[in-house]
C-alpha cells in the first residue's frame, strides 16, 4: 500500500483501519506465526533466487574470460580502417554464435571511440549489478 508499505513489510496501524479498511479487502493479515513464518520463506526464496542470478553471471564472465577472445570480420579499407563501426549488436551477435549464450547489448562497453580499425579490441559487458565480465574483440578483415 502507498504510504504504508510493501508485501513482507510488518507495520503498526490503528485497530479501526486494519478491522474495517485492510482486512475485509486482504490488504492486510495479523503477524501470526504462520504469516511470520511465510515472510520469511518468501524472503530467503528471494535472495536464494538473487544468489543464483548472481551465480549464473559470475560463470558467464569466467567463461568469457576464459574464452578471451572472439573473432569478428569486417570490411576494412586501407590503413585497417574499418567501412563504418564495430557495435554492440556485432558484439553480441558473434559472443552468440561461439557460445550460445545471448547476451544483453545494452549492457556491452565498447572502447569510448568506437571500434574503427582492424586488430584486438578490449570489451567489457555488464552480466548483473555486481558482476562485469571482459573480454577480447579481434577485428579481422573479412566480410
Amino acid at each position: 500500500m502507498k504510504g504504508l508499505g510493501v508485501a513482507g513489510d510488518l507495520v503498526t496501524v490503528p485497530s479501526g483501519y486494519a478491522r474495517n479498511y485492510l482486512r475485509p479487502l486482504r490488504l492486510a493479515a495479523p503477524a501470526t506465526d504462520g504469516v511470520l513464518a511465510n515472510i520469511e520463506r518468501a524472503q530467503a526464496a528471494v535472495v536464494a533466487a538473487a544468489a543464483a542470478e548472481k551465480g549464473k553471471a559470475q560463470a558467464m564472465a569466467t567463461a568469457l574470460s576464459t574464452i578471451g577472445k572472439f573473432t569478428l570480420k569486417k570490411k576494412a579499407g586501407e590503413g585497417d580502417a574499418l567501412f563504418g563501426t564495430v557495435t554492440a549488436a556485432d558484439v553480441v551477435d558473434v559472443v552468440l554464435q561461439q557460445t550460445g549464450k545471448q547476451l544483453d547489448k545494452r549492457n556491452v562497453n565498447l572502447p569510448a571511440d568506437g571500434i574503427k580499425t582492424l586488430g584486438t579490441h578490449d570489451v567489457t559487458v555488464k552480466l548483473h549489478p555486481e558482476v562485469v565480465g571482459s573480454f577480447k574483440i579481434v577485428v579481422q578483415k573479412g566480410g
